[in-house]
Protein backbone atom coordinates (compact mmCIF):
# COMPACT_ATOMS: atom_id res chain seq x y z
CA UNK A 1 0.00 0.00 0.00
CA UNK A 2 1.35 3.56 -1.66
CA UNK A 3 1.63 6.17 1.32
CA UNK A 4 -0.85 8.30 -1.01
CA UNK A 5 -3.30 5.30 -0.27
CA UNK A 6 -2.60 5.30 3.05
CA UNK A 7 -2.96 8.93 3.11
CA UNK A 8 -6.63 8.22 1.10
CA UNK A 9 -7.79 5.70 3.56
CA UNK A 10 -7.03 7.88 6.39
CA UNK A 11 -9.17 11.04 5.03
CA UNK A 12 -12.30 8.93 3.73
CA UNK A 13 -12.10 7.58 6.97
CA UNK A 14 -11.90 10.86 8.96
CA UNK A 15 -14.93 12.02 6.76
CA UNK A 16 -17.23 9.20 8.01
CA UNK A 17 -16.15 9.75 11.26
CA UNK A 18 -17.36 13.47 10.68
CA UNK A 19 -20.34 12.91 9.36
CA UNK A 20 -21.19 9.96 12.50
CA UNK A 21 -20.47 12.99 14.84
CA UNK A 22 -22.18 16.32 12.73
CA UNK A 23 -25.35 14.15 11.71
CA UNK A 24 -26.49 13.71 14.93
CA UNK A 25 -25.51 17.36 16.03
CA UNK A 26 -27.64 18.53 13.32
CA UNK A 27 -30.35 15.93 12.51
CA UNK A 28 -31.23 15.17 15.88
CA UNK A 29 -34.98 15.35 16.36
CA UNK A 30 -37.52 15.25 19.06
CA UNK A 31 -40.04 12.53 19.55
CA UNK A 32 -43.65 13.28 21.30
CA UNK A 33 -46.00 11.07 22.44
CA UNK A 34 -49.48 11.81 20.94
CA UNK A 35 -51.01 13.08 23.90
CA UNK A 36 -48.30 16.06 23.79
CA UNK A 37 -48.14 16.02 20.13
CA UNK A 38 -51.57 17.09 20.09
CA UNK A 39 -51.69 19.47 23.16
CA UNK A 40 -54.16 16.42 25.07
CA UNK A 41 -51.61 16.50 27.74
CA UNK A 42 -49.52 19.45 29.15
CA UNK A 43 -46.26 19.31 31.34
CA UNK A 44 -46.14 21.79 33.51
CA UNK A 45 -44.44 20.39 36.66
CA UNK A 46 -41.61 17.70 36.22
CA UNK A 47 -38.85 16.29 39.02
CA UNK A 48 -35.72 15.86 37.43
CA UNK A 49 -33.78 12.01 38.56
CA UNK A 50 -30.26 12.27 39.03
CA UNK A 51 -28.21 12.56 35.79
CA UNK A 52 -26.28 10.05 35.08
CA UNK A 53 -23.16 11.63 32.69
CA UNK A 54 -19.68 9.39 31.86
CA UNK A 55 -16.87 11.29 30.32
CA UNK A 56 -13.31 9.69 29.62
CA UNK A 57 -9.74 11.37 28.81
CA UNK A 58 -8.98 9.72 25.87
CA UNK A 59 -5.05 10.46 24.65
CA UNK A 60 -2.61 7.71 23.05
CA UNK A 61 -2.80 4.98 25.18
CA UNK A 62 -6.47 4.70 25.23
CA UNK A 63 -9.49 6.49 27.21
CA UNK A 64 -9.31 6.27 30.83
CA UNK A 65 -12.49 6.96 33.18
CA UNK A 66 -12.80 10.66 34.75
CA UNK A 67 -14.65 9.99 38.03
CA UNK A 68 -14.64 13.60 39.45
CA UNK A 69 -15.30 15.23 35.97
CA UNK A 70 -17.76 12.68 35.26
CA UNK A 71 -19.76 13.90 38.59
CA UNK A 72 -19.39 17.36 38.00
CA UNK A 73 -20.53 17.37 34.66
CA UNK A 74 -23.89 15.35 35.45
CA UNK A 75 -24.84 17.83 37.88
CA UNK A 76 -24.37 20.75 35.49
CA UNK A 77 -26.07 19.08 33.11
CA UNK A 78 -28.81 18.03 34.99
CA UNK A 79 -28.95 22.13 36.04
CA UNK A 80 -28.87 23.37 32.30
CA UNK A 81 -31.93 20.72 31.25
CA UNK A 82 -33.33 22.08 34.53
CA UNK A 83 -33.32 25.47 32.70
CA UNK A 84 -34.25 24.68 29.61
CA UNK A 85 -37.42 23.19 30.44
CA UNK A 86 -38.11 26.64 32.96
CA UNK A 87 -38.35 27.90 29.46
CA UNK A 88 -40.73 26.11 28.18
CA UNK A 89 -42.80 27.23 31.36
CA UNK A 90 -41.94 23.85 32.92
CA UNK A 91 -41.08 23.69 36.75
CA UNK A 92 -38.44 21.88 37.51
CA UNK A 93 -37.80 20.08 40.75
CA UNK A 94 -34.73 18.26 41.25
CA UNK A 95 -35.49 14.25 42.79
CA UNK A 96 -33.18 14.85 45.83
CA UNK A 97 -35.63 18.48 46.77
CA UNK A 98 -39.00 16.67 45.12
CA UNK A 99 -41.49 16.12 48.34
CA UNK A 100 -41.93 12.32 49.59
CA UNK A 101 -44.27 10.95 52.34
CA UNK A 102 -41.34 8.27 52.60
CA UNK A 103 -37.78 8.68 54.65
CA UNK A 104 -35.06 9.53 53.05
CA UNK A 105 -33.31 6.23 53.19
CA UNK A 106 -36.63 4.24 51.69
CA UNK A 107 -36.61 7.14 49.10
CA UNK A 108 -33.28 6.53 47.93
CA UNK A 109 -33.93 3.28 47.24
CA UNK A 110 -36.30 3.38 45.04
CA UNK A 111 -34.94 6.03 43.37
CA UNK A 112 -32.02 3.51 42.42
CA UNK A 113 -34.52 1.22 41.59
CA UNK A 114 -36.51 3.88 39.14
CA UNK A 115 -33.10 4.64 37.41
CA UNK A 116 -32.68 0.85 36.94
CA UNK A 117 -36.24 0.19 35.21
CA UNK A 118 -35.27 3.08 33.31
CA UNK A 119 -31.89 2.05 32.16
CA UNK A 120 -33.12 -1.43 31.22
CA UNK A 121 -35.65 0.69 28.99
CA UNK A 122 -33.42 3.18 27.59
CA UNK A 123 -31.30 1.29 24.92
CA UNK A 124 -35.38 -0.03 23.01
CA UNK A 125 -35.65 3.79 22.96
CA UNK A 126 -32.70 4.36 21.62
CA UNK A 127 -33.29 1.63 18.82
CA UNK A 128 -36.62 2.59 18.20
CA UNK A 129 -36.56 6.16 18.50
CA UNK A 130 -39.66 7.23 16.32
CA UNK A 131 -42.12 4.87 18.37
CA UNK A 132 -42.01 7.28 20.88
CA UNK A 133 -44.95 9.17 18.50
CA UNK A 134 -46.88 5.91 18.39
CA UNK A 135 -46.73 6.44 22.19
CA UNK A 136 -45.18 2.21 22.19
CA UNK A 137 -42.73 2.91 25.45
CA UNK A 138 -43.75 2.77 29.09
CA UNK A 139 -42.18 2.38 32.59
CA UNK A 140 -45.50 0.98 33.77
CA UNK A 141 -47.11 2.38 37.18
CA UNK A 142 -44.28 1.24 39.41
CA UNK A 143 -43.28 4.93 39.05
CA UNK A 144 -46.02 5.45 41.75
CA UNK A 145 -43.77 4.39 44.19
CA UNK A 146 -41.74 7.25 44.07
CA UNK A 147 -44.51 8.88 45.69
CA UNK A 148 -44.36 12.89 44.17
CA UNK A 149 -46.17 15.56 44.83
CA UNK A 150 -50.05 14.73 42.83
CA UNK A 151 -48.86 18.29 41.11
CA UNK A 152 -45.89 16.53 39.19
CA UNK A 153 -46.93 15.81 36.06
CA UNK A 154 -43.64 13.54 34.53
CA UNK A 155 -39.83 12.56 35.60
CA UNK A 156 -37.13 13.83 33.96
CA UNK A 157 -34.04 11.18 32.83
CA UNK A 158 -30.83 12.46 31.52
CA UNK A 159 -27.77 10.00 30.08
CA UNK A 160 -25.12 10.81 28.73
CA UNK A 161 -21.72 9.91 27.24
CA UNK A 162 -18.47 12.08 26.36
CA UNK A 163 -15.29 12.66 26.02
CA UNK A 164 -11.94 15.08 25.90
CA UNK A 165 -8.83 14.60 23.94
CA UNK A 166 -5.31 15.10 25.45
CA UNK A 167 -3.06 17.47 23.44
CA UNK A 168 -1.13 14.15 21.54
CA UNK A 169 -4.40 12.98 20.86
CA UNK A 170 -6.04 16.11 18.95
CA UNK A 171 -2.54 16.44 17.26
CA UNK A 172 -3.01 12.23 16.04
CA UNK A 173 -7.04 13.54 15.45
CA UNK A 174 -6.30 16.25 13.49
CA UNK A 175 -3.68 14.36 10.98
CA UNK A 176 -4.85 11.13 10.77
CA UNK A 177 -8.44 11.20 12.07
CA UNK A 178 -10.57 10.09 14.89
CA UNK A 179 -13.61 11.00 16.79
CA UNK A 180 -13.73 14.83 18.28
CA UNK A 181 -14.00 15.62 22.16
CA UNK A 182 -18.08 15.60 22.20
CA UNK A 183 -21.15 15.00 24.87
CA UNK A 184 -23.89 12.99 23.83
CA UNK A 185 -26.74 12.82 25.63
CA UNK A 186 -30.82 11.33 25.80
CA UNK A 187 -33.33 12.79 27.98
CA UNK A 188 -36.30 11.40 28.58
CA UNK A 189 -39.42 12.95 29.77
CA UNK A 190 -41.95 10.38 31.59
CA UNK A 191 -45.27 10.72 32.69
CA UNK A 192 -45.68 10.43 36.97
CA UNK A 193 -48.45 8.09 36.83
CA UNK A 194 -48.45 6.28 33.79
CA UNK A 195 -45.18 5.74 33.09
CA UNK A 196 -45.26 6.59 29.44
CA UNK A 197 -42.58 7.90 27.80
CA UNK A 198 -44.34 11.47 26.65
CA UNK A 199 -40.58 12.78 25.02
CA UNK A 200 -37.49 11.68 24.22
CA UNK A 201 -34.73 13.65 22.66
CA UNK A 202 -30.72 13.19 22.10
CA UNK A 203 -28.70 16.28 22.00
CA UNK A 204 -25.35 16.53 21.32
CA UNK A 205 -22.41 19.04 21.68
CA UNK A 206 -19.12 18.47 19.83
CA UNK A 207 -16.24 19.78 21.53
CA UNK A 208 -15.06 19.32 25.38
CA UNK A 209 -17.97 18.83 27.49
CA UNK A 210 -15.08 19.70 30.80
CA UNK A 211 -14.31 23.31 29.66
CA UNK A 212 -17.39 24.64 28.14
CA UNK A 213 -19.33 27.08 29.24
CA UNK A 214 -22.69 26.05 30.47
CA UNK A 215 -24.26 28.95 28.21
CA UNK A 216 -22.42 26.94 24.67
CA UNK A 217 -23.76 23.53 26.57
CA UNK A 218 -26.67 24.81 27.18
CA UNK A 219 -27.50 25.29 23.05
CA UNK A 220 -28.35 21.71 21.67
CA UNK A 221 -30.27 21.19 24.90
CA UNK A 222 -32.41 24.19 24.44
CA UNK A 223 -32.44 22.91 20.51
CA UNK A 224 -33.41 18.97 21.50
CA UNK A 225 -37.01 20.84 23.54
CA UNK A 226 -37.92 23.56 21.11
CA UNK A 227 -41.19 21.49 19.97
CA UNK A 228 -41.86 20.90 23.66
CA UNK A 229 -45.54 23.10 23.89
CA UNK A 230 -45.46 25.74 25.92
Amino acid sequence: MTFKTIIRSALVAWLFLLIAIATPLTGRAQFLHPKIATKEATIRNVVIMPAKVDVVRDSMKGPEGMAAESEELSGRVEHLVAEALEVKNVKATTAGTAPSADGDAEQKYTVADIQARYDDLLPRIVKKRSDVKKGRFTMGDEVLNLNLDKSTDAIVFIRGQGQKLTGGKKAFVALVGGAPAYLRLTISIVDARTGEVLVYTDPVYVGDPTTAKDSTLRKPIDKSLDKLPR
